[in-house]
């Protein structure tokens, strides 16, 4: 039988605030990855490339935007647009 000293218990609402941390870390990346890149075809509106990859992490103009990025500075897929539709596209990081 184990006698060691016993760990605290976390609270509750610190445990919740972890597990989502690590649930949101993990569902963000999900969509960056190179079959998602590949559906992006040039000429797409941009409602579609949101559609298919969720809300941006960052854009230039969230009103009306030429440039969005989805993913984070290491592991990410960017988009130039030109009136809403995509004219470029890159990615780093994905496989």
């Amino acid at each position: 039988m184990y006698q060691g000293k016993v760990l605290p218990k976390l609270p509750i609402k610190l445990m919740l605030l972890m597990a989502g941390a690590i649930l949101l870390a993990a569902c963000s990346d999900n969509k960056i990855n190179r079959t998602n890149y590949n559906y992006i075809d040039i000429g797409m509106h941009y409602t579609q490339v949101q559609h298919h990859l969720g809300e941006p992490t960052w854009c230039d103009d969230p009103n009306r935007p030429t440039e969005c990025r989805w993913g984070t500075d290491d592991k990410h897929i960017h988009i130039i647009f030109v009136a809403r539709r995509v004219v470029d596209k890159r990615s780093r990081g994905i496989e």
